[in-house]
């Protein structure tokens, strides 16, 4: 049998003819520096070859649904498995994606609340009875012959609308009649009630006289009716009196005292946000809403309602317009003037334009001078209110179930997001929400930590009928949690967001779903598991890569991290350089080889003989500061934390901390709202000070810098505009009338039309993958032939494009503007790019550093920025940490603040200041354990990241 898998001939991106063997059945970890070829020898080469053979081997009808992948380049691949890819790039934006629907625990939930729940009275809140549409028809057929029993359904009014909307949502179901507050209406009738008050409205399913052959009927009946009431339904027996004892044996355990209500039978579709029998019906099952904030409505509350303090796209103050018309009246009504400052009106003025005159009919008055309207005059009507039309305006949007654009723009200048008012954040309707197993929702239950989630199922207590059912549940879900918790994930909660989990995390979460499946011989390919991770944190995730090792399966991971690698049972450096300087077999072998070996740079770093160095001194503190008071956002437990300006500050602690719910969620979106638009909301917080000291604020993450292939460093940082315009001055340039323009790729003038400026060209087939080949026309380089004849110093646009940045520098050194910006790209260890490498294939750690030189070729003096970092060194080999290190600190040298979120050792020891959350994740978090100098932290007790942080000061 095959030990290794052999790879021969390895050319994908800069793989410089690669060949090796990589052996089988052991933890195998792929380093080098950033650039150098681990993604694509590990991805590219190993990853899609497998996965292209599997789907290589459907049969031409399945063929028709999978997306086929191309060949990687490279002779041949043998020794394969079926193979599993874990990156770190797919977490899902999708609202309704959640860490219970990732893990499918949710799933398992909803059984057992179907299976196990008790539903109550959502009025008295007593538990009820569950019976079938047949079991309900077979008591009221218990009863004497003669007997009457009315049957009601319990529905409530939309949030937002009235109630004449749900009376029309009744009689649309086929329901005439209704009991209000206990009396019996026609709802063809007008019926007049107070909005502001909640009213007990219940519709009259159908009236039975107990007698033989009306069974079917019955269950017809109740099976429609329970549709109506979500599941609930009220018997009321009208026929015998109270005094008889069938009437007390007929309720007795049927349905609560008062209400007379009972559940019908439930099913794990009622218990999902994502189907509309379970859904909230306000928010859709999201779970938020947009509403009104009244402070976008005014934007300068310094000026009068005649001068346009409202924003036009809430209420015009035009005389010829409904708003103007409308404003006029209310002041002629309750006599207040349009004149007056918007922030002086009194508070009940302002209550009327925000929220309407509460049923109030006011008489239309024209605005002096106005030329339209006239039909309006003197004719009396409601004003429901700036706010509540806004409001009614989006809840009608959201009814089309469209999506427009230029709606969504109105809608974001006045609203924001909340709760929904509905059903709180649970996304579910009313009746779900008080079914409950062991005394808990299944949103109750859904918030809890795992290891309290945990604690919950092992406690609950089946009935022997529900046994059967509930332990192959338990069990399930139990395996799950067990495995979600050991890879040190245990502060999550099913119900948090996945588009708020790191990258690290939803790859963690996938990497347990694969332990859970207990597959052997698979091959998985992984992609820096331990981002995220607090060092503490880091050897339950070496433990669960050994785990999947040892069920007898290959594990391929691309790590920059020492102990992973330490780990590892066989170790392959991918170098010397990055890019063109890479792509070869540096150093491979087990640990102790790997370490002698003096080629490798890795080696050097993990032996020690190479190291990051810890600063001779620490900047002083000059006095200012950033103080946040009372953080409570997600799980910080209302802290006071104060950020010294002008350092480099670290913020350290475990994972689930509550690291990012400080900084992004408060410090940016803070700063963010007071210098650009006060619209976005900051996290929950008291106060923010010494936001005076900062001119603007900036988030340097690794997102890609463009989602097109057009996108190139030399756009992004600013430099190929002034290219095009040197080009554009030459004089054969001129000569021939071209522009600026025509050296854009992105324009038609000067670009090759075959492809349209792409170099390639894509045709689509069906069975088979889409196939891209260099377009014949210009042959790979962009522009048309009369492009191409134009030179600088010899060079044409395309081979401008073609250079890479460290040849960049010295061809452009007369031009220092452009020199001075990719001289930065150059510095930072991009030289290796070409200038027109496509933004989409730049790694994580590259996009960051080509941010990060757009900032430092933008430095201006007398600005003071604070840039905002989340963990700045993932995808960065050792060396390259050196070199993101040097220019952060060029940034804090320039007068700037620096504040990175950071596990990695390397980085925190290097930190003027340190700000340590904790001790532990989630609800166990959220505390400021210790600030100060690394030293300071490194000799706090109670601090995990000290206690490591020791070893390397």
């Amino acid at each position: 049998m095959r030990t290794t898998i052999e790879i021969q001939g390895a050319r994908e991106n800069n793989l410089q003819n690669v060949s090796i063997e990589i052996p089988r059945d052991k933890l195998v970890v792929v380093t080098g520096m950033s650039g150098s070829g681990k993604s694509s020898l590990a991805f590219d080469t190993v990853y899609a070859e497998g996965q292209r053979r599997l789907l290589a081997s459907m049969s031409t009808f399945a063929k028709r649904f999978i997306g086929q992948l191309r060949k990687p380049d490279v002779d041949f691949v043998n020794g394969l498995s079926p193979v599993v890819s874990i990156d770190q790039k797919t977490v899902s934006s999708n609202p309704r994606s959640t860490v219970g629907t990732m893990t499918d625990v949710s799933d398992y939930l909803r059984m057992l609340f179907a299976t196990m729940g008790t539903p109550h009275c959502p009025i008295c809140r007593e538990p009820v009875a569950v019976r079938s549409p047949h079991q309900m028809m077979e008591h009221i057929l218990s009863l004497p012959k003669g007997a009457e029993v009315e049957v009601r359904a319990p529905v409530y009014k939309i949030y937002g609308e009235d109630y004449q909307y749900l009376f029309e949502q009744i009689r649309v179901n086929g329901y005439r009649r209704a009991r209000i507050d206990g009396k019996p209406q026609d709802l063809g009738d007008n019926i007049e009630l107070d909005e502001d008050e909640e009213h007990e409205v219940e519709a009259i399913i159908d009236s039975f006289v107990v007698a033989p052959g009306i069974d079917q009927q019955v269950v017809t009946s109740l099976e429609h009716g329970l549709k109506l009431g979500d599941g609930l339904l009220g018997f009321h027996v009208l026929k015998p009196a109270k005094s008889s004892p069938h009437w007390a044996k007929f309720y007795e355990g049927f349905g609560c005292r008062k209400h007379h209500i009972v559940s019908g039978e439930m099913n794990q579709a009622q218990f999902t946000f994502n189907d509309p029998a379970g859904a909230c019906v306000t928010c859709g099952g999201i779970g938020t809403a947009m509403r009104v904030l009244p402070a976008l409505l005014v934007p300068d509350p310094g000026r009068s309602l005649k001068e346009g303090a409202f924003v036009d796209a809430a209420m015009s103050s035009n005389r010829d317009s409904w708003g103007g018309r409308m404003m006029h009246s209310l002041s002629v009504h309750y006599r207040f003037s349009l004149d007056t400052p918007y922030e002086k009106l009194h508070e009940k003025v302002v209550d009327i334009l925000l929220y309407g005159t509460k049923g109030e009919q006011v008489e239309v008055v024209l605005p002096p001078g106005a030329k339209q309207g006239q039909q309006h005059a003197g004719k009396k009507i409601k004003f429901n209110g700036v706010v509540n039309q806004l409001e009614h305006n989006y809840r009608w949007y959201r009814k089309q179930g469209t999506s427009s654009a230029g709606m969504d723009e109105y809608l974001k200048k006045v609203m924001v997001e909340y709760a929904c008012p509905e059903c709180g954040g649970a996304r579910l309707k009313r009746a779900r929400r008080f079914v409950k197993v062991a005394g808990r929702s299944i949103y109750e239950v859904g918030e809890l930590h795992l290891v309290g989630l945990l604690e919950y199922l092992k406690a609950i207590k089946p009935t022997t009928r529900q046994r059967a059912v509930a332990e192959t549940i338990l069990r399930e879900v139990t395996a799950r949690l067990e495995l979600l918790i050991a890879i040190g994930l245990d502060y999550l909660s099913l119900n948090r967001a996945s588009a708020t989990l790191s990258g690290g995390e939803s790859q963690r979460i996938r990497l347990s779903s694969q332990i859970g499946s207990g597959l052997m011989g698979m091959l998985y390919v992984l992609d820096e598991p331990s981002i995220g991770l607090h060092p503490k944190d880091n050897v339950k995730m070496i433990d669960t890569l050994k785990r999947l090792r040892d069920l007898g399966n290959t594990v391929i991971v691309v790590e920059h991290d020492a102990d992973t690698m330490r780990a590892a049972d066989h170790l392959i450096e991918i170098g010397p350089g990055p890019g063109v300087h890479g792509g070869r077999v540096v150093a491979e072998g087990a640990l102790k080889k790997f370490l002698k070996d003096p080629n490798s740079l890795t080696g050097k770093y993990l032996s020690g003989e190479r190291a990051i160095q810890v600063p001779a001194k620490r900047r002083p503190q000059n006095g200012k500061v950033l103080k946040v008071r009372g953080a409570r956002q997600n799980n910080l437990k209302n802290i006071d934390v104060t950020i010294p300006l002008e350092q480099f500050v670290c913020v350290t602690g475990a994972s689930g901390s509550g690291k990012s719910s400080l900084i992004h969620g408060i410090v940016q979106k803070k700063l963010y709202s007071l210098l650009h638009d006060s619209r976005v909301m900051a996290g929950d917080h008291d106060a923010l000070t010494g936001h005076e000291h900062i001119s603007d604020v900036i988030d340097i993450d690794q997102s890609p810098i463009g989602r097109s292939s057009r996108s190139n460093p030399a756009t992004y940082i600013g430099v190929y505009d002034s290219i095009r315009t040197l080009f554009a001055e030459t004089e054969d340039a001129r000569g021939r009338g071209f522009t600026a323009s025509t050296f854009s790729f992105n324009v038609k003038g000067g670009r090759c039309e075959e492809c349209t400026g792409e170099g390639s060209i894509t045709t689509q087939l069906s069975f088979m993958p889409d196939v891209e080949v260099v377009c014949p026309t210009c042959k790979g380089a962009r522009y048309h032939e009369d492009t191409l004849q134009v030179k600088y110093h010899d060079k044409s646009i395309a081979d401008v494009l073609d250079m890479s940045i460290e040849d960049g520098v010295a061809f452009f050194a007369h031009e220092p503007t452009i020199a001075r910006k990719i001289s930065v790209l150059n510095e930072l260890g991009l030289g290796y790019l070409k200038m027109g490498h496509a933004s989409t294939i730049l790694s994580g750690g590259e996009a960051q550093r080509v941010k990060l030189a757009a900032e430092l070729g933008k430095l201006k003096r007398g600005k003071h920025n604070l840039y905002i970092l989340d963990e700045p060194t993932t995808g960065l080999h050792f060396a390259d940490i050196d070199r993101l290190l040097e220019s952060l600190n060029r940034l804090v040298d320039n007068g700037h603040s620096v504040v990175a979120i950071e596990h990695n050792l390397d980085v925190i020891k290097t930190a003027d200041y340190v700000i340590d959350l904790g001790p532990e994740g989630g609800h166990k978090g959220g505390q400021v354990l210790v600030c100060g100098t690394p030293e300071q932290v490194a000799s706090h007790k109670g601090s995990h990241t000290g206690r490591f942080l020791a070893e390397y000061l």
